[in-house]
């Protein structure tokens, strides 16, 4: 028989550990192993630099490896709400995974109380879903839509067309620019400056 992963333990059995660590239905090695990352989420508030983090984690527990500690952190990172990282789309799958669960569980059972719990987990199915959208966007809208760019010249309005300026030749373009930017052009020597100040 395979052994469970610390990700695939239950929110309750995780939360119980948690509060009574005495009373823990953790395995031994599971009980340790969150102990450090629970220690290791601590130190990362702190510290946010991940380097910095595994060498104080490497101080706390000396007994662990480098790659021990670095297995810790991914496993940290995963778990633990930071305000440096959070992995939502692990976050959601995990608790849409914990709610089908409970579904499976409650359809096993025929009682009203299972069936009060289904529905109230499909409630909650919904919202960490969401609903489907009534229109979905069209991937090609931009093609059904001309653009435009106005330019305003001395009062006077040109409208050009976005697909007919990009088709323009290089020397039309630069000629147009200059036109609008009363010849001003800049040379390399001065965008040099401009970058370097």
């Amino acid at each position: 028989m395979s052994r469970k992963a610390l990700e695939d333990m239950k929110y309750e059995t995780i939360k119980a550990h948690m509060l009574d660590p005495d009373h823990s239905l953790l395995p031994a090695d599971l009980s340790n192993l969150l102990d450090r990352i629970v220690s290791l989420s601590k130190i990362l508030d702190k510290n946010p630099m991940q380097k910095q983090a595994i060498a104080l984690h490497r101080i706390k527990y000396p007994e662990i490896v480098t790659s021990v500690a670095y297995e810790d952190m991914r496993l940290c990172l995963k778990l633990f709400n930071t305000i440096h990282t959070f992995d939502f789309d692990f976050w959601q799958t995990w608790l849409i995974n914990d709610i089908i669960g409970n579904i499976m569980e409650c359809r096993k059972g025929n009682t009203d109380k299972d069936r009060r719990v289904i529905s109230m987990e499909h409630t909650n199915l919904l919202k960490a879903i969401g609903e489907k959208p009534e229109n979905l966007e069209d991937p090609k809208r931009t093609e059904k839509h001309q653009f435009y760019i106005l330019i305003q010249n001395n009062n006077q309005q040109i409208k050009l067309d976005l697909d007919s300026l990009q088709n323009l030749p290089t020397a039309a373009i630069r000629e147009l620019n200059r036109l609008i930017y009363g010849g001003n052009e800049i040379t390399d020597v001065d965008a040099e400056q401009i970058m370097n100040s």
